[in-house]
């Protein structure tokens, strides 16, 4: 009966005793199994069973678990201190636990493959042993307590619910991959000095092994002092802040941190370790606060990307190499008496030094914050059409706020030229301080010369402040217009004399016309007439002198003269010496007069041209449609595609324009470039294309390119205006030089069809926005749109081609103003933006298609625009998989 008694109350309370190991005895408790020490009295929750390593606690399905604090067994009460090696380790049922604060340390793989979703950590928790979350999946966030002094290898690896994480400030070590594999893991705030300050790094073993690569932003706490070596050597963040208290930076600390772009160094900082920048090549600037002393040897070596680098007046020492193979610093900035060699410094690098008691930047107890005023930035210009015409001067304008509480000093406007920037000359401006909380404008001067192209230049536009407080770079995109020259020529010139001859000793008149024979105006126009020995001016002047001759401007000038009787030459030859103000554009004249000349014809030396009429000026549209702007950058090569593309606008003798094929154009290249990955070689780009060059880029370059590299990809692309043939409705591109009566004068698309089918090319994509529609022959050719004339068959691809057009049968292609694109182009631009490139053929045409009939029937009073994909019959079941790229 007692024994009896005996099962019963073992079966009553569930415990199950067994000798776990030495000083312990294990016991069963409710579903829990722990491990009691009689000694200490305090009790370690360890794991139902196990066979060998990989199979603890197999086919235990538990899911919740309460830990109380204190057990107690056989009439002792143990106090509950730790979770022991593999205490829940494969239960992967488990998603959610409680644990008591007594509780100071958790073992190694404790909830190992756990399916654990939440756990409070205890406050009193001391450590965190190996691989004791690991692959913890479920796991989307974890707090830890600020006792926490250790973390072992691998405690948290494989945790891919995490995204931030915080390491207290009593942590001591943590050992490699402890975070590693958490790869939604980006964020890491460090408040241990101890661990940033004196970790026992290496390059194999630091915050990158241990929280890895997937990290791209370390926070660091008020209260780190140091920045240990190779502590964050390799790691991935593109910004760094170290805090104010940092007064050391050793060695190696972010080597090799490849995609750090800046880092701000605090006023505290004194000692720049060796090597501790050294090949984090997209570092851009950085500014040495006041209070370092010294900068180690190749502390900066290898930074390819520095461009920017401002010394503080406290440094006494650069050590050797400190900015080797820093080869693209244009502004390094260091105090006067600061001794700087070649070993320290590359030769290539341009230095300017300062006065040690004119710091570029006073030390402020707060740091400002620069940004551009909202629709301050504007375009100035001396003709107010908001062009740069050459030999122009003109300004960008825009103003800076602070807002921050610390005053910006020694800022300056930095700005570069991307585009049609032949002939523009601009440079940076210094701008006074801004206090907090003020406002200044900058005005930048701009200045053209008479190299100016026709096109659009790009400004991109930084306010570079010395410690990094500046405003990012913005843009502004400008049209440019070329130097429309002026020809100075004398025309014509009439001798006259009261005999009708030229004699000695009798005076006679010279009389000549100046004219400007083409559309530019000359200034600042000089004639000078030279008479040779023995021949004078009886009346008139020898030199004159003009302000400006318009053009077709005629400036008649008379002059009185003789030749005495000591001239004892046959002819009298007088020269007029004609120059305007960039000495280019003027001809001079020699003309021989031969004695006894009879006086009474006129003699034309020069075609003489009726004042012309100007010409309508070449304006290229302004980038401001959203297809213009953030055009995606691609790292895909695209080595085996060449490009032709050819933009006609301009059609004078035809008076009607094609609006925004230019800048139809220019766009379609820089995606080509930019979005596809073409190398720019192998782009041709024609704007305004005669006939002659048409055949030439056509026939000649493209058919060549093609030939020579083996099945090379080819893109083509046409936006102007199609001409018809009247007898067979055969289609033709119009050169801006072609005549709309001559079909020789244009180019057949049959013609391009059958050369491009002919090659060994690999895949060809046209691109045709265009159309062929639309004519009145009674008054003559009009211009609908953008097209000209009849309807006309579209041509037949041919080969490995797809042919991508504008407009159906007599449909009209038409522009899209409010975009300043042809309708076709912007949304073939628009897709290839979207998908940055990554798109097929058959999306891309399907996208154009539906866009571009819905936007014209909303745009045009309800016309529609339907554009067409039409492949050759040899594609016509592969095309749609192809992509551009």
């Amino acid at each position: 009966m007692k024994r009896l008694f005996i099962i019963l109350f073992a079966i009553f309370v569930a415990v199950e005793i067994t000798s776990a190991k030495k000083d312990y005895e294990r016991v069963r408790i409710g579903d829990l199994y722990y491990n009691l020490c009689a000694k200490t009295k305090t009790a370690e929750v360890t794991y139902k069973s196990c066979n060998n390593h990989s199979s603890y606690n197999q086919g235990w399905d538990i899911t919740t678990v309460n830990i109380p604090s204190t057990i107690t067994f056989k009439k002792n009460h143990y106090a509950v201190t730790s979770i022991g090696n593999h205490a829940f380790a494969n239960c992967g049922n488990l998603n959610s636990i409680q644990l008591p604060s007594s509780i100071t340390c958790i073992g190694d793989y404790a909830f190992w493959g756990s399916g654990l979703i939440a756990i409070t950590l205890p406050l009193g928790l001391d450590s965190i042993g190996a691989y004791a979350f690991y692959h913890c999946s479920s796991l989307t966030s974890i707090e830890l307590p600020t006792p926490l002094k250790f973390i072992g290898s691998n405690a948290f690896e494989g945790c891919s619910g995490i995204l931030t994480i915080t390491i207290p400030t009593n942590v001591k070590k943590i050992l490699s991959h402890a975070f590693y594999a958490c790869d939604n893991l980006l964020t890491v705030r460090i408040n241990s000095d101890y661990i940033v300050s004196s970790g026992d790094f290496t390059y194999d073993s630091n915050f990158r092994k241990i929280f890895g690569e997937q990290v791209t932003s370390y926070i660091l706490g008020d209260n780190i002092t140091a920045i240990g070596k190779f502590a964050f050597a390799g790691c991935n963040m593109k910004q760094m802040s170290i805090p104010n208290r940092v007064s050391k930076i050793n060695d190696y600390a972010f080597f090799s941190c490849s995609k750090l772009e800046s880092v701000n160094l605090p006023e505290g900082l004194k000692v720049i370790g060796g090597f501790s920048f050294c090949n984090s090549e997209n570092l851009q600037s950085v500014y040495i606060p006041n209070s370092v002393t010294e900068i180690a040897d190749g502390a900066f070596s290898g930074c390819k990307s520095l461009s920017r680098v401002l010394i503080g007046t406290g440094v006494t020492k650069i050590g050797s190499q400190a900015f080797l193979w820093c080869d693209n610093i244009k502004d390094f900035l260091y105090p006067e008496n600061l001794n700087l060699t070649s070993a320290s410094l590359p030769s290539s690098i341009k230095t300017v030094s300062y006065k040690r008691d004119e710091s570029p930047r006073p030390r402020d107890e707060y740091p400002p914050m620069l940004c551009l005023v909202e629709n301050s930035l504007s375009f100035t210009d001396a003709s107010m059409n908001n062009i740069i015409e050459a030999a122009e001067r003109c300004a960008i304008r825009f103003k800076i706020l602070n807002r921050g509480k610390g005053a910006a000093h020694n800022c300056k406007a930095i700005i570069k030229m991307t585009g049609t920037s032949k002939g523009i000359s601009l440079g940076s401006v210094k701008l006074p301080s801004i206090g907090a909380g003020q406002t200044t404008e900058a005005v930048i001067p701009i200045s053209s010369s008479i190299d100016t192209q026709d096109g659009n230049v790009t400004f991109t536009i930084e306010v570079y402040e010395p410690s990094g407080w500046g405003v990012a770079p913005f843009d502004m995109t400008v049209a440019t217009k070329a130097y429309e020259q002026p020809l100075l020529q004398v025309v014509d010139y009439q001798i006259a004399s009261t005999s009708g001859r030229v004699r000695k000793m009798e005076p006679f008149t010279l009389a000549f016309n100046l004219q400007n024979t083409k559309y530019g105006d000359a200034e600042m126009v000089n004639v000078k007439i030279n008479l040779p020995n023995n021949v004078f001016m009886m009346d008139g002047l020898s030199e004159y002198s003009y302000a400006l001759i318009k053009s077709g401007e005629v400036r008649p000038i008379k002059v009185i003269l003789a030749a005495n009787n000591n001239y004892t030459l046959t002819d009298i030859p007088i020269s007029i010496e004609v120059s305007e103000r960039y000495g280019k554009f003027a001809e001079n004249r020699q003309l021989n007069i031969a004695l006894n000349q009879t006086t009474t014809n006129s003699i034309n030396i020069a075609a003489k041209d009726e004042p012309k009429k100007e010409r309508e000026e070449i304006q290229l549209a302004l980038m401001t449609s959203d297809v213009d702007r953030n055009i995606p950058q691609t790292k895909v090569k695209n080595p085996n595609t060449f490009v032709l593309i050819i933009a006609n606008e301009n059609y004078q003798s035809l008076g009607s324009n094609v609006p925004y094929a230019l800048n139809d154009g220019n766009s379609f290249k820089l995606y080509c470039e930019q979005t596809l990955g073409v190398e720019p070689k192998k782009i041709h780009f024609i704007s305004n294309a005669t006939g002659n060059q048409i055949k030439t880029e056509i026939n000649n370059w493209l058919k060549n390119v093609l030939s020579v590299f083996d099945n090379a990809n080819a893109i083509f692309y046409y936006a102007g205006h199609g001409m018809p043939d009247e007898t067979n409705r055969a289609s033709y591109l119009l050169p801006v030089d072609g005549s709309t009566k001559d079909l020789s004068t244009c180019y057949k698309l049959d013609d391009l069809y059958t050369m491009l089918g002919e090659l060994n090319a690999g895949r060809v994509a046209v691109f045709i926005d265009a159309c062929f529609s639309g004519s009145n022959r009674g008054e003559g050719m009009l211009a609908s749109a953008r097209g000209v004339a009849l309807k006309a068959r579209p041509g037949m691809p041919q080969g490995n081609m797809v042919v991508f057009s504008a407009a159906q049968g007599d449909e009209t292609a038409y522009p899209y103003s409010e975009q300043k694109h042809g309708l076709f182009t912007y949304f073939l631009l628009k897709k290839l933006q979207e998908t940055e490139g990554n798109v097929t053929l058959q999306e891309l045409g399907d996208y154009i298609v539906s866009n571009v009939k819905q936007q014209s029937v909303l745009e045009n009073g309800g016309k529609v625009q339907t554009p067409s994909i039409t492949p050759a019959a040899l594609v016509s079941d592969v095309w749609q998989s192809w992509k551009l790229r």
